[in-house]
């Protein structure tokens, strides 16, 4: 399991990378456990092989050096990954120095392809393994020149972060987002990323474009931005069904609209309203993005415009305003907090921030719909707490 959550982890690592170089499409479990093609056509491919043991190596007959090159020499035969593609075998195992692994390092002065060649012949020849046996034997198969040219296209990066540690690399790539907001920005891009890959696993649509990783990155930096703040998607798609509407009927926000004779429907719309803000308000501050300072400015906002719009509608009531006369201005007021757009910042656009900022401040019963809607929950309230205390 820690082995394919790696290999999502070092998908999204190498994309960010290579963004900065050149377009592509990254896919996973397609050619490789990572592939990442160029017009079409495979320009690079990944094995990743993680190891939970600290002192795991590479030696030239580790079955994870084998089983890769299996994999590569089948995907050569059948043309899918031709000659010219680059081949990387990323681990987190050491590479031991004169092995075939270390001649084929990346970032190093001595690699070596006559060496690896060697080196891999005198493995496949010497050695008695028969669970590798079908991967020696394609290698013997293989002229002088054909291994050669093989390994000249393959690259590996030992000693790599484990799964958990990879998370710093991550940080690295991401060095042009704001370092207040830079856990936020990995967790937002990660938890983002897992959701295109498990879509694009179950539903292949030929693999994620650089342009869709790009747009997602900057989407988030838009969002931490001081005039923004970032939306949870899964709140703005949240609708509170039409059953779960007596769970939350003992609350004030609840009978505050009942007062003014709201649907059903509108119940349910500021029940998701409320929901909706409530945990959005919640989650800016646990990530620092809000403080309470900040929140109570704008409630105070929120409460004055209410106020304007309350004195209006009020004012042409009267004083022998009927029953319903009242109702029906409460459900002016009620209107209004349902169309309310006031941005908490001026980047953030849902307008259920403010509808649900709203409900909240009717849930503390520091403003309402109903022109008289202190006494008459007052008396909701206090009736039932004498039926309790009873």
């Amino acid at each position: 399991m820690v082995g394919y959550l790696y290999q999502v982890r070092i998908a999204l690592l190498w994309a960010i990378r290579r963004s900065r170089i050149s377009d592509f499409t990254v896919s996973i479990e397609t050619l490789d456990d990572v592939s990442f093609e160029v017009g079409g056509e495979p320009a690079t491919v990944l094995q990743a092989k993680h190891s939970l043991k600290a002192a795991a190596t590479l030696t030239d007959l580790s079955p994870e050096l084998w089983k890769t090159l299996r994999v590569w020499m089948v995907g050569l035969a059948s043309g899918e990954v031709p000659l010219g593609t680059a081949r990387f075998l990323i681990a987190t195992a050491e590479a031991p120095e004169g092995s075939a692994c270390a001649a084929l390092e990346i970032d190093t002065l001595a690699r070596d392809i006559a060496e690896a060649a060697k080196r891999l012949k005198h493995a496949a020849t010497t050695s008695s393994n028969s669970e590798l046996k079908t991967a020696f034997d394609a290698y013997l198969a293989l002229n002088e020149t054909e291994r050669e040219q093989l390994l000249s296209s393959i690259y590996v990066v030992p000693a790599q972060p484990d799964a958990a540690a990879i998370l710093e690399q991550l940080h690295a790539e991401l060095y042009h987002v704001s370092l207040h907001h830079q856990d936020l920005s990995v967790q937002m891009l990660e938890g983002w990323w897992f959701k295109r890959v498990l879509h694009e696993l179950v539903h292949p649509d030929g693999g994620i474009p650089r342009a869709e990783i790009d747009a997602q990155i900057s989407e988030i930096q838009e969002s931490l931005k001081p005039d923004s703040l970032p939306i949870d998607e899964e709140l703005d798609a949240l609708m509170v069904a039409l059953d779960q509407l007596p769970e939350f009927s003992p609350r004030p926000f609840y009978k505050q609209v009942e007062l003014v004779g709201g649907s059903q429907l509108r119940i349910r719309n500021a029940i998701t309203s409320y929901l909706q803000a409530f945990r959005q308000r919640s989650a800016w501050t646990r990530h620092d993005l809000l403080f309470d300072a900040d929140l109570q400015k704008y409630d105070k906002r929120l409460y004055a415009e209410w106020e304007l719009q309350r004195a209006q509608v009020c004012d042409e009531l009267g004083p022998q305003a009927t029953e319903e006369a009242m109702a029906q201005a409460g459900r002016a007021i009620l209107k209004w907090a349902e169309d309310a757009h006031i941005p908490i910042r001026s980047g953030v656009n849902v307008p259920w921030v403010c509808r649900g900022s709203l409900h909240m401040l009717a849930e503390d019963r520091r403003l309402g719909w109903h022109p008289d809607f202190e006494a008459r929950l007052k008396t909701i309230f206090d009736a039932k707490a004498e039926g309790n205390a009873t």
